[in-house]
């Protein structure tokens, strides 16, 4: 198609001069990876703040199952793209494919440069600094992880190397290393990392909705909620993409599939039926948290800005009765102090969320790592990161590359907000693009795609085309604007805002990709002049 530039090399024989991934993942794990992926500290986070836009306990809990609507028709639509083109890489692929070089270039970039590395940079330390934290008071040794190791003083402030942020580093590297070794070992980890935490949330958010069916006290809180009126009319727009912001990021992560496609056994079954379970799931573990909230708090007092963490009163009152329940149960009836309850509660909470982390970092790098060994493939990344360890067939490079950059970070930055901000509006941007693939490649190719060579193997398409990927898009879309929106409205100028940041990222990748091409381009016409 003219305008689009093409993949400057042959990838298949590409991928069969320097190694294909050993194909590793079957259903069972590919569930676990988007289970470890999705779930995690932003469904104990969110829900307050979407109370507060709803303003109605009906449209809180319709609005969490609408987010797993969304990030369903975004599945089932991505799917097909997946299966069409099952290499490494995911979403760098299918942009290279549908826009060209220079969307997929930008896409590996920002992957680098933000949104991967930043989210393993992030997480590692958002489980040191909070969930860490927590569990090392619990022992007794408060204080010990912000313990200073290391004093500089510049002209302007004065930086230090904390505990922490040491630790968050080891957790990279081995995460790290433990990806080099080989994807067999990831999986046995994020299948243990995401069993327990997913069971726990599961069993006590049924145990409570069985309890608030026969209980008068859960019952009652209910009652008063579903009965509750806000004072205001329906949510303005504003207050909807507000509201769906937290949702629809909660979801995020449903994809990372797609970029082990090439690890995956049997692509065209694996993918749609692991995002089908997964999400089914996910949207289970969603519901069924809010329902607890409801069943535990007043709606008043949810949306009141003084009520603290929500998440840790509701499920904390549901651990703290079962646990001094079982420890009464073998001490004779007997149950520790209310100050001891509390403390043994409030460390099975940030043991569960930091499980719930270590899945979703140890997805991050497995899947970051696959979307620098496509651009390697493709000539616009550093050759060496599309080789394989001979032993493992693991991306040795990319995978590195990826885990320095991120331990960098933590050394860079103390507040990793403005970082995740300004990746985040990208992103969404690129999810929109994405999905529109499926659109564009019909319209360009046929129904079929490139598949009809392929008349041996089963056809997965998109399922309720067009309607899923146009509710994804639409949907997307409407989140994307209110975010922007948002951020506009709380800068004291569009130059000081994040989507001004953004945009000057943005640029900086396309004039990025500019200089490698013409970098690349001269390389060559030497070569050709030796």
């Amino acid at each position: 198609m003219a305008g689009v530039s093409q993949t400057p090399l042959n990838l298949d024989l590409e991928i069969e001069e320097h190694g294909r991934l050993k194909k590793s993942i079957g259903i069972s794990a590919a569930v676990f990876f988007i289970l470890g992926n999705v779930i995690g500290i932003g469904i104990f986070l969110t829900p307050k703040g979407v109370a507060v836009q709803a303003e109605n306990p009906y449209l809180f809990l319709g609005l969490w199952l609408f987010g797993g609507l969304i990030a369903l028709a975004g599945a089932m639509s991505s799917a097909e793209l997946g299966i069409m083109m099952p290499h490494a890489g995911g979403d760098y692929i299918f942009l290279r494919k549908t826009y060209g070089m220079a969307s997929a270039f930008l896409y590996g970039y920002l992957s680098l440069a933000f949104s991967y590395t930043g989210s393993i940079a992030a997480m590692a330390t958002g489980v040191i600094q909070y969930q860490g934290q927590t569990i090392v008071a619990g022992l007794g040794m408060d204080g010990a992880l912000t313990q200073v190791l290391l004093t500089i003083p510049f002209p302007s402030i004065e930086y230090t190397l904390e505990v922490r942020h040491i630790l968050a580093i080891l957790i990279v590297l081995a995460l790290t290393l433990l990806n080099w070794f080989g994807v067999s070992r990831s999986i046995v980890l994020q299948k243990l990392v995401t069993i327990g935490p997913a069971v726990i949330l599961i069993g006590l958010g049924l145990i409570i909705f069985f309890q608030t069916l026969f209980g008068e006290t859960e019952g009652a809180i209910l009652a008063a909620n579903l009965n509750y009126r806000s004072p205001a009319d329906l949510p303005s727009f504003g207050r909807l993409a507000a509201a769906m912001i937290p949702i629809f990021f909660t979801y995020a992560g449903w994809n990372v599939t797609l970029y082990l496609a090439e690890d995956i056994k049997n692509p065209e079954k694996v993918i749609p039926i692991s995002m089908i379970v997964s999400l089914g799931l996910i949207t289970l573990v969603y519901t069924l948290f809010c329902f607890v909230l409801l069943a535990r708090i007043p709606f008043a007092d949810l949306i009141s800005p003084n009520i603290g963490d929500p998440a840790s009163i509701a499920w904390g009152s549901v651990i703290g009765s079962w646990a001094a329940w079982v420890m009464g149960f073998f001490n004779n009836g007997v149950t520790p102090p209310a100050d001891v309850m509390q403390l043994i509660t409030s460390m099975v909470i940030s043991i569960v969320i930091a499980l719930l982390i270590l899945g979703g970092l140890n997805t991050s790098i497995l899947s970051g790592s696959r979307v620098y060994l496509a651009m390697a493939r493709d000539g616009i990344f550093f050759s060496q990161a599309r080789r394989l360890h001979d032993r493992f067939h693991t991306p040795t490079w990319s995978l590195w590359v990826q885990g320095v950059w991120a331990c960098a970070l933590i050394l860079i930055f103390r507040d990793f907000d403005t970082i995740l901000a300004i990746a985040t509006i990208i992103m969404v941007f690129l999810s929109i693009m994405t999905i529109s693939c499926v659109f564009i490649l019909r319209f360009r190719m046929g129904e079929a795609h490139e598949i009809r060579q392929k008349k041996d193997r089963m056809i997965y398409r998109a399922l309720g085309y067009p309607y899923f990927p146009a509710l994804y898009i639409i949907s997307t879309l409407f989140i994307l604007i209110g975010t922007i929106s948002n951020d506009l409205s709380e800068a004291e100028d569009f130059w000081s805002s994040t989507t001004f940041v953004a945009v000057v990222v943005t640029v900086i990748g396309y004039v990025t990709f500019l200089l490698w091409k013409r970098l690349r381009r001269n390389g060559k016409a030497k070569e050709n002049a030796q």
